[in-house]
């Protein structure tokens, strides 16, 4: 990967619901993005605020994110997709075609001479075994094959009962099981891995991690509400900053 400057974003949570959103995020796109003289966007996860792929759904905002980000490639900018657990669902239809490369998992990246792990952050919650098994099982081909073959009621049944049964919506939900699980990301670093990169907590925080000799950097991006953010890391100044803008 050759040198400059590199974004990482996560959460945006876009549908009709927030329409100033989609405006912001197209901004980000086509504004922000070239302003901060960025040459390459890892979008980690919860771009969409959608579950399933569905013709209402499409129309009211759907085509239209996949329309920008199209356009964005396009216009010569270029671009990673990390799917995250809101819009998992996505990666078994239309964006399989898409300009732009579409990942189901992590990905590992050399960048800067570092070594980058990036992903949505779901899966590194390994203590909640009920939740890994779940989206482990629903991200197959046969089972989403089986579910887009649903009508639009079945499918809003569907996706509210596995809501109610992921930890998300559980508010007895202990603290643990948000939280990525220390000895794994110890792992990472101590295997190799130099920054890791992650959304889905929404947090905005940095910590080091330390494993047998090595030091990792890890970062949590934040989630969007009135205000879009990031993460943009400079590799020739190995220098990370988060940035906001209105």
């Amino acid at each position: 990967m050759s040198e400059g400057l590199v974004v990482f974003a996560s959460d945006a949570h876009l549908d009709h619901e927030v329409p100033d959103r989609i405006e912001r995020f197209e901004r980000f796109l086509f504004k922000i993005l070239p302003a901060l003289g960025c040459r390459k966007l890892f979008l980690l996860g919860d771009i969409f605020n959608i579950w399933y792929i569905d013709p209402r759904l499409a129309e009211r905002y759907g085509d239209r994110i996949l329309e920008l980000l199209s356009l964005y490639i396009e216009e010569g900018g270029e671009l990673e997709f990390v799917v995250g657990n809101r819009d998992f669902a996505l990666c078994y239809d239309r964006l399989l075609a898409a300009p732009f490369a579409m990942r189901a998992g992590p990905i590992r990246r050399r960048i800067g001479g570092k070594s980058f792990y990036l992903c949505h952050g779901d899966d590194l919650l390994r203590k909640d075994y009920g939740y890994r098994l779940l989206h482990g099982a629903i991200r197959r081909d046969f089972p989403m094959a089986c579910f887009h073959a649903l009508g639009t009621g079945a499918k809003e049944r569907i996706v509210s009962a596995l809501i109610n049964l992921s930890h998300e919506a559980k508010k007895r939900k202990k603290r643990w099981r948000t939280q990525p699980d220390r000895p794994y990301l110890q792992g990472l670093v101590e295997a190799g891995t130099d920054v890791i990169v992650q959304g889905h907590k929404h947090d905005r925080t940095y910590h080091e991690i330390r494993a047998a000799g090595r030091t990792g950097r890890h970062f949590v991006l934040p989630r969007w509400f009135d205000q879009a953010c990031g993460l943009a890391y400079d590799p020739t100044t190995d220098r990370f900053s988060f940035f906001d803008f209105d």
